[in-house]
């Protein structure tokens, strides 16, 4: 429910523009200790790294670790336009910006399994918090908080 009121609150406001923003361009771990993620969602351990985020375009990959190492597992080209793009094998993915320092984006796989997620930065773009709404192919919801560290 607070995500939806939180999401209401900053449409009204409209989206920033591309120069007001934070951007996520660096590379990414996911903080364990500070992430609420429920039995059933598998969150990856491995890093992410955006190579481009200027406001306007977006460009990142995740890893994922295999029996050879860390390897690219998902990589995304797209936009912050609201119009969905290719995301891993059979999703995609939007992102929309809501604030200086919020965006959402919304997945759909190719297995009927959609996610939302209301994304926020600290002050110093050092934290990404995620709070996300994962519905799966049968309908059930259930909701997570990822929180993301800049690697510096």
């Amino acid at each position: 429910m607070r995500l939806a009121v939180l999401c209401a609150v900053m449409l009204l406001a409209g989206p920033a523009r591309a120069a007001d923003y934070a951007s996520q361009q660096g590379a990414w771990i996911r903080n364990k200790a500070e992430s609420k993620i429920p039995e059933g969602i598998t969150p990856s351990d491995a890093p992410m790294v955006v190579m481009q985020d200027n406001g306007t375009a977006l460009r990142f990959v995740m890893f994922a670790m295999t029996e050879t190492g860390l390897q690219p597992e998902i990589t995304y080209e797209g936009a912050y336009d609201g119009k969905p793009y290719p995301y891993g094998k059979e999703g995609t993915r939007s992102f929309t910006h809501l604030s200086p320092t919020s965006f959402r984006t919304d997945w759909k796989s190719g297995e009927g399994v959609t996610v939302s997620e209301l994304v926020t930065f600290n002050a110093a773009n050092t934290k990404m918090r995620i709070e996300g709404k994962r519905t799966d192919a049968a309908g059930k919801v259930t909701d997570y908080v990822q929180v993301w560290d800049r690697l510096q």
